[in-house]
């Protein structure tokens, strides 16, 4: 029985991992799907904003026992930070709709600005959905763009700005990745254009081993808009191991 450590994207919660973790604890695996701080249950806290705060807190929850650690999106960025700092933990590692690199200094502005709309109280969020969602999935799934607009419409202003802010100031994790000798697994929705297919690319000539699962019809949520192809691919990792 393998140990999973879940991470999800911003700004969503642990939820968003229902259905993978329902698949996988059917195959008898534990399963943690954690409320990053900020989000679902989590407290904030009074801490400044960086990306390190959310790695000690995904240390915490593992504890001394290793994982499999899968993060989406802003996960994935905690993901790649445990790896870094306590390679010892990580089990296999599957990056899921993510990115290795820094921002650009587009991006950091882009994203000072979400948090300076959302500290505002103004609309911080407005044309994400198209972001989040693959094409197919916008086409064809009315309930899950809802599911997805409301939990936008309902994120914690200020968790949205602490974690902007964290974001924009993460560094480059590509040597992290290079030197960690556990499986790995690049997981990508084939419409994802938030963390599109050049990133992907970079992140399998860190980790030359990677294996590289693409998700059709698919965009940056895949956890969500593909639950059974994830959990496949997660399956898969461990059988790796």
């Amino acid at each position: 029985m393998a140990r999973y450590l879940l991470l999800h994207a911003f700004p969503f919660d642990g939820s968003m991992w229902d259905g993978v973790a329902a698949e996988l604890r059917a195959h008898g695996h534990e399963v943690l799907t954690p409320d990053l701080r900020g989000f679902g249950s989590a407290p904030l806290g009074e801490r400044s904003p960086d990306m390190s705060v959310l790695v000690d807190d995904a240390l915490d929850m593992l504890g001394e026992r290793p994982a499999v650690i899968a993060g989406c999106s802003l996960g994935g960025y905690v993901a790649l930070g445990v790896a870094a700092r306590r390679p010892d933990l990580v089990a296999a590692l599957a990056l899921v709709d993510t990115k290795a690199t820094a921002d650009p200094e587009a991006a950091r502005v882009h994203r000072q600005r979400v948090a300076d709309l959302a500290e505002a109280g103004e609309a911080w969020s407005t044309g994400m959905v198209e972001g989040l969602l693959g094409s197919t999935t916008r086409g064809t799934r009315p309930d899950l763009v809802a599911q997805v607009e409301a939990v936008l419409s309902s994120a914690s202003p200020h968790t949205v700005a602490w974690v902007q802010r964290a974001m924009a100031a993460r560094p480059d994790s590509r040597e992290a990745l290079a030197m960690l000798t556990a499986p790995v697994t690049v997981v990508m929705g084939e419409e994802d254009t938030m963390s599109p297919r050049q990133e992907q690319d970079l992140m399998r000539e860190a980790a030359a081993q990677a294996a590289w699962v693409p998700i059709p019809g698919a965009g940056h949520l895949t956890p969500l808009e593909a639950p059974e192809a994830v959990a496949a691919a997660l399956l898969a990792l461990v059988a790796r191991d």
